[in-house]
């Protein structure tokens, strides 16, 4: 059986950040897993800061749009 406990630690969380509400196991659970874990928001946070910072140097450099090409987006990847 799958205890939310070890979900909470496995997704980096604090002791009890879930677990330590008056939820069912099964709600827990749910909670758990419909969230984020903070370590993979944060390396997201980190690419979309890094593609906004490329994207801000190149309206320094020029348009952004005489940089990427009239209606082209820029790559996430």
């Amino acid at each position: 059986m799958l205890a939310p406990a070890f979900v909470e630690w496995l997704q980096g969380l604090e002791p009890g950040w879930v677990t330590g509400l008056p939820l069912p196991r099964t709600a827990q659970l749910r909670a758990l897993g419909n969230g984020v874990v903070p370590q993979q928001a944060a390396y997201a946070v980190s690419l979309l800061l890094a593609d906004l910072a490329a994207l801000l140097g190149a309206a320094d450099a020029g348009t952004s749009a005489d940089r990427l090409g009239h209606g082209q987006e820029a790559s996430a990847a």
